[in-house]
């Protein structure tokens, strides 16, 4: 069985993956987690099939990014940054509110002109719509209707309903007043949800290098057993030309266990690269994670992307301005210092005294019925308020978090001052790496090229006898060495290219990954 996921297609189905969590087995309701469990059958099953898995470059990023629970788990944090975008914004939503009251009152009278029982019944009814606009002003537009009905001789309309409509402002003059101190809440939040994306891309491109680097990691190994079966065969085809040379008395029995001792270690030297290459098969599948699907899991995997020397021009400057551009760690440090510039300013605010002007202004109306009342609002009937409210406080906790504040902004700038620094050292060395690493690739290539010349000439002379078996095994030995090397330098190139590319925070891009908000 042969199973090949299709290119086309796959940056929009890691699009959709990175893109909304019920791509990525976040459960879209709290309430209703996924339901995990382990299928013994269906890994016991795949223990028996013959699956053969062909993947690609594309093929493991989508496998690894399809299913990994530190995806799952920062793809939760946006989502929960964004609820406290929500909270923070719903301080300035209007609040409804409304009342009625009944009550009755039975008293003795101490009028004169009434000896007997005093009765008064009140019915009130207010309904008003309050809020907080950003510059901290406060608001308040309210309508008041009452009635009163009194066994009183004195009140000539019985009973009396009035209705008042009026509006209150509040305005803060110094403490709580301003537009970015009233927002502040609204800014920190907006700022955590970018931070949380940064973090979420951060992880990402984590598990991108990792997949890279164990998909090519994979490579060098089946190459390694390539390698050593290759020179097995050489030692074989050796040891026979040597039991025959034996036979007609050319070689001594020295020569003859020489050779067969290497056909032994050679024998070694397989099975040992047979058991690296499996055990690196598992590392890529685990990276992926095949080994949570019980069909795959068990699987022959056969890679189709083979690594390729490409001249790529790194320069140090370049790859700097890249990094302080796009590295998600340096970003969300610097908007974690913006936070902190609000905070200080928040602080700050809170020093000062309360000064709140107020004012209000409403129109009432007075009639024998309601309609009435409402009627006989105008201006003729005016009530309005001015007035000033000052509170002083001590300001002893007040100055501690605003000392606090100032402190955290210093250690701000000092963890982004030691982050730049350790960003210029590590990109210098990932350029640095990929510099020598391409030179070694280049070395290694016309090396191996050489040793192969090498070995050619050596064992035409030992067909002639003028190359003993000692040194034939030897140039063996220096010619399976030599293409090893060229094998682990083309894939410490390809992988000092993985780590640089996280080094500058463009590891999705230059893989076209897209992370949807």
């Amino acid at each position: 069985m042969k199973n090949r996921m299709g290119q086309a297609g796959v940056k929009v189905w890691l699009a959709l993956v990175l893109g909304g969590p019920a791509f990525l087995g976040v459960a879209q309701s709290p309430a209703n987690p996924p339901v995990v469990g382990f299928d013994q059958i269906a890994y016991m099953a795949g223990a028996r099939s013959n699956t053969l898995l062909r993947i690609g470059r594309v093929d493991c990023m989508a496998y690894a990014l399809g299913a990994n629970s530190e995806i799952k788990i920062k793809r939760i944090s946006p989502i929960l940054r964004a609820d406290e975008v929500s909270v923070a914004q719903a301080a300035f939503e209007p609040s409804l509110n409304a009342q009625a009251n009944l009550h009755d009152t039975t008293e003795r009278s101490a009028s004169i002109v009434n000896s007997n029982l005093s009765l008064t019944r009140t019915t009130d009814f207010s309904v008003d719509l309050g809020g907080k606009l950003p510059t901290g002003t406060r608001y308040d537009l309210a309508f008041l209707a009452d009635a009163l009905k009194s066994g009183s001789y004195f009140q000539t309309i019985n009973p009396v309903y009035s209705a008042e409509p009026m509006i209150t402002l509040t305005q803060p003059l110094l403490r709580g007043a301003g537009i970015v101190v009233n927002r502040a809440d609204i800014i920190i939040a907006r700022n955590n949800l970018i931070i949380s994306r940064k973090a979420f891309k951060e992880t990402t491109m984590a598990i991108i290098s990792r997949t890279l680097e164990a998909y090519y990691g994979l490579f060098y190994a089946r190459a390694q057993y390539a390698i050593e079966v290759e020179a097995l065969d050489r030692s074989r085809q050796l040891l026979e030309i040597n039991q025959k040379r034996y036979a007609k008395g050319l070689i001594s029995s020295v020569d003859l266990l020489e050779t067969e001792t290497a056909v032994a270690e050679r024998h070694k030297g397989v099975i040992a690269a047979e058991a690296t290459m499996k055990n690196t098969e598992d590392t890529l599948k685990l990276v992926t994670n095949l080994v949570d699907d019980p069909v795959l899991w068990n699987a022959r995997v056969e890679l189709i992307d083979e690594p390729e020397l490409s001249i790529q021009h790194v320069d140090l400057v370049q790859s700097l301005a890249r990094a302080f551009e796009y590295r998600p760690d340096y970003q969300a440090l610097k908007i974690s210092l913006a936070n902190r510039d609000i905070q200080i300013k928040v602080a700050q605010n809170a020093l000062l005294p309360t000064v709140d002007l107020i004012g209000s202004f409403g129109l009432n109306g007075l009639d024998d019925s309601f309609q009435n009342a409402i009627r006989s609002i105008g201006m003729d009937y005016k009530d309005w308020m001015v007035g000033v409210q000052l509170t002083v406080p001590w300001g002893g906790g007040e100055r501690a978090k605003y000392d606090k504040s100032k402190w955290e902004k210093i250690q701000s700038l000092l963890e982004i001052k030691r982050l730049e620094q350790n960003i210029v050292f590590e990109v210098r060395n990932r350029v640095r790496e990929v510099d020598i690493q391409f030179r070694q690739t280049d070395a290694s290539w016309l090396s191996s090229e050489m040793e192969t010349e090498n070995y050619d000439a050596q064992q035409e002379r030992y067909a002639y006898g003028q190359v003993s078996t000692h040194d034939l095994l030897d140039y063996q030995n220096r010619l399976a060495a030599s293409r090893l090397d060229y094998v682990k330098a083309l894939i410490d190139y390809q992988i000092a290219l993985i780590r640089l590319d996280q080094s500058e925070g463009v590891t999705l891009a230059k893989n076209n990954i897209t992370l949807e908000n």
